[in-house]
């Protein structure tokens, strides 16, 4: 059984070697435990204060996008061009984000469970892949306001955690988040 994203999250700092982690590294320790985690650490780098940091919602947003196209067309393992596989966050910046997303998904964990899992399940594993995908590109424009990033984020976290823990619940609840993601961009092209 797939371990809980509370303890994925726990065992980064046991995982990480050095001071920086690239992004291609970091979605290698994940790529064996499905769509779920592979979604989850770029969405929560992208909420949390590192996405503050310029070009970070962008290169999350792309690395979200090209991860939910391959789960859309059923490949086993990521692929990601090798400039971006090289990006590397330093690891105080990993485990400054992962201590202040843990509390948060410890308690979120208390009402997962297992429910709906045709949401979870192909094909609408695949097609939910795409909307995600979609989600994930919206944060590229919305990096030019502040912190308009961090709805499409939070949404792409809640869907990853409820793909990870197979709750079509919480997947429901992360898709309808998305929607606002549209709106956001509206608002952000009209701003220009």
């Amino acid at each position: 059984m797939k371990d809980s994203v509370s303890e994925i999250l726990g065992n980064l700092d046991n995982d990480i070697q050095g001071e920086k982690l690239s992004f291609g590294e970091l979605v290698g320790k994940f790529e064996d435990r499905g769509f779920g985690p592979l979604l989850l650490i770029p969405s929560l780098l992208a909420f949390l204060p590192t996405g503050a940091i310029p070009g970070v919602p962008s290169l999350c947003g792309i690395t979200i996008f090209l991860i939910c196209i391959q789960v859309a067309v059923n490949k086993d393992h990521p692929w990601l061009p090798k400039r971006l596989k090289q990006q590397a966050i330093s690891r105080e910046k990993i485990l400054t984000g992962v201590d202040k997303a843990q509390p948060y998904v410890s308690k979120v964990e208390h009402y997962l469970r297992p429910r709906a899992r045709w949401l979870s399940s192909a094909p609408l594993k695949n097609l939910i892949a795409i909307y995600c995908g979609a989600a994930a590109l919206c944060m590229i424009p919305l990096e030019l306001l502040p912190f308009a990033a961090a709805l499409p984020s939070f949404a792409l976290a809640i869907t990853a955690i409820g793909m990870t823990n197979r709750d079509g619940l919480f997947i429901g609840i992360g898709i309808v988040l998305q929607l606002g993601t549209v709106y956001l961009v509206m608002q952000a092209m009209n701003s220009l």
